[in-house]
Parts: structure tokens; sequence; C-alpha cells
């Protein structure tokens, strides 16, 4: 009975090992079944892999026949911010030049450089007269006080302007005398003539005007002399009445027409002598900028040595 009993049990025992091994056995087989779920979800990223390679299809798509629907949208953005800019620089630079050829017609705008009533009316070498010019209200400065010798007319508040500095002149021992004012188109014409014959062209044209461009023709302008060999010469600045003029005549409204230093701009030689009325108010404001600072500077109007 006992060796019956101990066969039983060993082989109880024997079932009982085996059946262990044997739920073992089963328990690892769930270990596979989750390895194969990851490799599962590994099969659909090359699938999804797949798509972004089909995606270019619709890049493909986007031809250059059918391009012009999403070229629009990315040229939207740099066309709003680029073109703005430059659209408005642009215009400010075209405006420019447009103020820049201004400076000729500034005078043929104004009335006042062109009214023949006017005392700033403009003659020089970009500025011809009217054909025929002749002030309509020229006296004889020797009435009113003054001392001229070959053309002693001027217009009539110039004239008297004369006589009041020829007066204070002499007030200081000085003595003002002129040789001619106003000038007719004809009689210039004869003067510049003479200079051609005798210079030539070039010369001239910086000693003289054309007839229809003198300053004198205005009845506003007048040369001094003292009847000594500085008259009509640089040196004439150093004489006595060179030296009083330059230092008072805008105190009387005349300023010197052609100041040293400017014949780019008047379009005449150096003239110590040539003196202009524009007022008093006015030849004191230029005289204040600077003693040589010429008419066309202050006033802004075209000159040169040109004719036009």
């Amino acid at each position: 009975m006992r060796g019956l009993l101990s066969k039983l049990i060993l082989t109880i025992l024997v079932l009982l090992l085996a059946i262990g091994l044997l739920g073992r056995f089963y328990t690892a087989k769930p270990e596979p079944e989750n390895t194969e779920e990851p490799a599962a979800a590994v099969t659909p990223e090359p699938e999804q892999s797949e798509e972004p390679q089909e995606s270019p299809q619709p890049q493909e798509s986007s031809t250059p026949e059918e391009s012009p629907a999403p070229s629009e949208t990315p040229a939207v953005n740099p066309e709003p911010e680029v073109p703005e800019t430059p659209a408005e620089s642009p215009q400010p630079q075209e405006s420019t030049p447009v103020e820049s050829i201004q400076p000729e017609p500034v005078y043929t705008e104004d009335p006042v450089f062109t009214d023949v009533n006017s005392l700033l009316i403009v003659a020089n070498k970009t500025h011809r007269l009217p054909e025929g010019y002749a002030p309509a209200d020229l006296i004889n400065v020797n009435d009113v006080g003054g001392w001229g010798t070959i053309a002693p007319y001027m217009r009539a508040e110039a004239a008297y302007a004369v006589a009041e500095m020829t007066q204070a002149a002499a007030a200081d021992g000085v003595t003002l005398m002129f040789s001619s004012a106003y000038r007719s188109e004809s009689y210039q014409k004869q003067l510049y003539d003479g200079y051609v014959a005798q210079y030539g062209v070039e010369r001239a044209d910086r000693i003289s005007s054309r007839p229809g461009y003198s300053d004198h023709q205005t009845g506003l302008a007048l040369d001094f002399i003292e009847g000594k060999g500085a008259d009509f010469t640089s040196d004439f600045e150093y004489s006595a009445s060179g030296v009083w003029l330059r230092d008072n005549a805008h105190y009387y409204g005349f300023i010197m027409r052609y100041p040293k230093g400017k014949a780019d701009i008047t379009g005449y030689s150096y003239e110590p002598w040539h003196f202009r009325y524009v007022g008093v108010d006015t030849a004191t404001a230029i005289y204040n900028v600077d003693v040589y600072y010429s008419f066309e500077e202050y006033f802004g109007v075209s000159g040169g040595t040109e004719y036009k």
C-alpha cells in the first residue's frame, strides 16, 4: 500500500509540474502577441509616408498654367508693400526737377519784373524790354538839381532821388556827376555797334548791351563819372565819387547794378560807376545782404552771359 501511495503521490506531483509548465507556456504566448501589435502599428506609418509622396501631385497640378491662382496669393503680399513705397518716393523726386526749372520763369510770372511802370522792371541778357520801349515819365535831371552831361533824362522818381543824393554828397564834399542816364533803343544800337566794330562781339557783349536789353533804357539807371582817368574803369571804385556812392547810394534808393565778381550772374563786367534806382526799401535790403549783392541774386531772377 505504501508503494502504491508513493507512486500515486509521485504521479500527482509530475502532473502538477506538467500543468505548471503548461501554464507558464501559455502565459508567455501573449508577449509575442504584444510585439505583433506594435508591429501592426508600424505598418500604417509607412502607409502614411506613402501619402505625402502622393501629396506632391497637387504641386504637379500647379503647373505654370494652373499656377496663376497660387502665384497671385504670394504676389499680393509683396505688391502692396513694395510698390507703395517706391510709388510715393518718385513723386518728391519728380517735383524736384519741376522746382529747379522755375528760377527762370520766376520773373516772367511776376508782373513786377515785366511791368513797364514798375521800378523793378528787369533788363538783362535774358530779359528783353518791349520793342521800342520808352518811359512815359522822363524828366531832365538837371532841371531838378542833378548834374548830367550827355543824356540827363530819367524817370521822375529816380530823377528826384538823384538830385537829393547829389546834394547830400555835396554836403560831404563830393561832387556827383553822370554822363548818361536814359538811352533810347536806337541810341543803344549805335553804341553797341561801335563797340562791336572796335572790340568784336565777344568783348562788346561783356561791356555793353544789345539794343532792347539795356538797363539804361528803363530810365532808372545812370553812369557816374569824375572827368578823370578812372572813368568807366574798375578804378572808379577808389575815386571820391565811387567810395561815396558805394557807401551811401542805398539811402537814396540806388544799388550798384553790376557788382564785383558777379559777371556770370548779371552778364556784365564789374561796373562800380553804374547805379540803378529800385527804391529806398529795396536798395537798403540788398545793401544789407552785401554791398556786392546783385539784383538777380536778391530777387532770384535769371541773368547770365548768354542772350535769349
